[in-house]
């Protein structure tokens, strides 16, 4: 049987205990200004990125604007499993005594995926009670729950929790770098980077050494999602398979995904491999990126390449996978590269983002010494779609190449500001 009351100790405290609340984020506001608003408040990504932690800070800030204790319900069904009519059943007659009708309430259901049919039952519940204002959290994405995003529509707004970017780690570190100097700084942004990479942004994991970083990922994320999450939701028989993907993936991130070589080479049905991939999907632990073309039907039918979903993932299965490698990775997770570009020749490009409808090619080429044969794909691709400037990610150059018309500038990675600017990622610094 469930226990309201180990879930709600604010009903006896009046507030929420120091150890559940943690250093606010940027994101907190944002979500906290749709507070008043009829719709469902969504906080959807990968576990353990801090979406619990919202919750119990928005709690807090509720009960700091002297909302009643008794009004406000937490549950996780990552704890214990119920059916969400006996919950408010249970809190309606014991802890609100009053009709959920009549008076103003603040549900938070916190790993909301574990409830069968959780979509079409909060459809009902967000109908049903007006007064209500419902806060969900999940650990997978919505985007691939067709049903889910349909019942739903028109009554919710999703908040993708993210891991810390480079600059919100450091802030949490608290360690000042003068974004308009970087060279300045370059040392110490080499230092702190090569730290955050093995953390993944992941807040927790800050100021932990290395084989407890390891642990962590394994155990504590990678592990509880192959082996439990998507088990349960998918009523899987293989789970072991879906580890073993991680662990290929890690091994080789960016490979191009040929599901038919990769399904013999495993000897299982490619129909089998298809489903797992998108199993991973939705536990939000693979990136895929396509080919790039102007008409994204011709990019979903060529091949496509995959990597893990954040580059601590990656160290954790594989610790001796090849740097430049992950540096590529690194990029595709942060930009959330959509395309990468492929010709003919077998020539690439890592990165093709999308501005003003147009394509911005990014090459990551981590290395002291970047020739200029090596840019000759990349002028290649300014030159089939009219564009007139590239850019490569480096180790330490930092310089302007021309050829005729067209410009590829060349920027190290740590010059983490300037590649935002110049990438037009200035919301995200």
């Amino acid at each position: 049987m469930f226990n309201l009351y180990t879930f709600n100790p604010w009903w006896q405290q009046k507030e929420v205990d120091a150890a559940l609340k943690g250093k606010p984020r940027e994101v907190f506001d944002q979500i906290y200004d749709y507070i008043d608003t009829r719709q469902i408040i969504l906080l959807s990504g990968l576990r353990r990125v801090g979406k619990t932690t919202l919750l119990f800070l928005l709690i807090d800030k509720l009960l700091g604007q002297d909302v009643d204790p008794y009004r406000i319900l937490y549950f996780s069904f990552d704890e214990q499993s119920s059916s969400i009519e006996e919950i408010l059943k249970k809190y309606e007659a014991d802890i609100l005594k009053n009709n959920l009708n009549e008076i103003k309430t603040y549900i938070f259901l916190d790993e909301i995926q574990k409830l069968n049919n959780w979509g079409s039952k909060i459809k009902i519940l967000y109908d049903m009670y007006p007064r209500m204002k419902i806060f969900l959290s999940e650990s997978a994405s919505i985007n691939l729950m067709k049903k889910t995003r349909e019942s739903l529509a028109g009554r919710f707004f999703d908040f993708k929790i993210e891991v810390l970017d480079f600059d919100q780690y450091l802030k949490f570190m608290d360690v000042e770098i003068d974004k308009d100097r970087e060279d300045i700084f370059a040392v110490q942004i080499k230092r702190q980077f090569s730290y955050y990479l093995k953390t993944g942004g992941f807040i927790e994991t800050f100021n932990l050494d290395q084989d407890k970083l390891d642990k962590y990922f394994k155990e504590t994320l990678l592990e509880r999602v192959v082996f439990t999450d998507l088990p349960v939701i998918y009523r899987l028989d293989r789970p072991s398979l879906l580890f073993t993907l991680l662990k290929i993936i890690a091994n080789h991130p960016g490979f191009l995904l040929d599901y038919r070589h990769m399904a013999s080479d495993l000897k299982i049905d490619q129909r089998t491999l298809s489903n797992y991939i998108s199993y991973l999907e939705y536990g939000l632990l693979v990136q895929k990126a396509y080919n790039f073309s102007p008409n994204f039907l011709t990019s979903e039918k060529k091949l496509k390449k995959i990597y893990l979903s954040n580059p601590a993932f990656t160290t954790s299965l594989a610790p001796d996978v090849n740097r430049g490698w992950l540096m590529e990775q690194y990029f595709i997770n942060y930009l959330k590269a959509r395309f990468f570009y492929r010709n003919p020749q077998k020539e690439e490009i890592d990165v093709i983002l999308e501005s003003d409808n147009k394509p911005v090619p990014v090459e990551i080429k981590i290395r002291n010494k970047i020739k200029l044969k090596a840019l000759n794909p990349m002028l290649k691709f300014l030159k089939k779609y009219d564009l007139k400037q590239g850019f490569v990610i480096s180790e330490d150059t930092h310089e302007l190449f021309s050829k005729n018309q067209y410009q590829i500038e060349i920027i190290p990675y740590w010059k983490y500001w300037t590649l935002n600017r110049k990438l037009s990622l200035d919301k995200k610094s």
